[in-house]
């Protein structure tokens, strides 16, 4: 059991939910705010990497004082992705903590997609009166959404083109903003129509993406490197350029394992896996360049990657060095 250090906490910040796009949108305004009102040197500001840190690390990050300032800002990202002895170890160290009410303590932020909420450090954090879940918006919240964000962003687009381009999304907002952001460039102050909205990287991206996981599962790595390139050069967002490139491998690990085990034709495939036709039909002759257990590795190291890059790590930098390590 480790040495635990006194620690004094302000607050306790709890921000979680499997869409992580409008939870980082909240971790950074917290963040800004800590900036603005805290700290405008930023130095107290300290980021974790909670499936790395040892939980000693952990108990000094957020027993240190703060420097030239109030307090301290700790944001500790992934603790639940640790197994439970760490968890536990953790809840611990909060639970030792003096509090002071608002004043001068430091201030930790957890941030996790999928905390197991059986866990006793859940029903802890769960607790605390500063907490947020952010469920994936569907449906009518997720048109609403896209209309909020157009006008946010000081664009123009009516009901049905709102809907219309929210059903392109999967419901991936990391994706829908970065659209809404070219299709506002594009449009100025006139109002989004349909047609902008069929031409705009969200259709198209799908082939881009295909021919991407072509090239690497042929290990052509000048061609790879063209083309996320390319889909950068292109404005598209480092995050939404990775969350299609783990989809399509996600697809094919299931496309892959179906292939193996020889239950039938895509269209039953289709169905049991809960894909498109075209989709599976598309995906079938590509899975078949990839054995199981290299697409699993492929697909666990996209993981790898997309920690890092939402730890704030260049997209740019990890996905090149991920081409040239296949």
């Amino acid at each position: 059991m480790a040495r635990f250090l006194l620690i004094i906490l302000d607050v306790i910040i709890f921000l979680y939910g499997p869409d992580t796009f409008r939870a980082r949108e909240k971790l950074n305004s917290l963040k800004e705010k800590f900036i603005r009102e805290v700290d405008k040197s930023g130095f107290n500001l300290a980021a974790l990497d909670g499936e790395k840190i040892s939980i000693d690390e952990f108990n000094k990050a957020v027993a240190t004082q703060s420097f030239l300032a109030k307090k301290r800002m700790i944001v500790a990202r992934d603790v639940f992705k640790r197994q439970r002895n760490f968890q536990t170890e953790v809840l611990e160290i909060l639970k030792k903590g003096k509090y002071r009410n608002g004043q001068d303590g430091n201030v930790i932020i957890f941030w996790d997609e999928k905390p197991d909420k059986r866990s006793a450090l859940f029903k802890y954090l769960a607790g605390s009166k500063f907490k947020q879940e952010f469920e994936l918006l569907l449906n009518n919240d997720l048109v609403k959404w896209t209309e909020a964000r157009v006008k946010q962003k000081g664009g123009r687009i009516n009901l049905q083109n709102a809907s219309l381009l929210a059903s392109k999304s999967d419901g991936n907002l990391w994706a829908l903003a970065n659209e809404i952001d070219k299709l506002i460039a594009m449009t100025g102050q006139g109002e989004m129509t349909k047609e902008d909205i069929e031409e705009s990287v969200l259709f198209k991206i799908d082939d881009n993406i295909f021919n991407l996981c072509d090239a690497i599962a042929l290990k052509n790595k000048t061609r790879a490197l063209k083309l996320i390139n390319d889909q950068l050069a292109a404005g598209i967002n480092e995050i939404y350029l990775l969350t299609m490139i783990v989809r399509q491998f996600r697809i094919l690990i299931q496309v892959r394992a179906w292939l193996d085990q020889g239950e039938g034709n895509s269209r039953s495939m289709a169905s049991k896996l809960g894909l498109h036709p075209f989709a599976a039909q598309k995906a079938i002759p590509q899975a078949s360049k990839y054995a199981l257990e290299d697409l699993k590795k492929i697909y666990n190291k996209l993981l790898e990657i997309d920690v890092s890059l939402k730890l704030g790590q260049s997209g740019k930098t990890l996905l090149e060095l991920f081409i040239l390590e296949i």
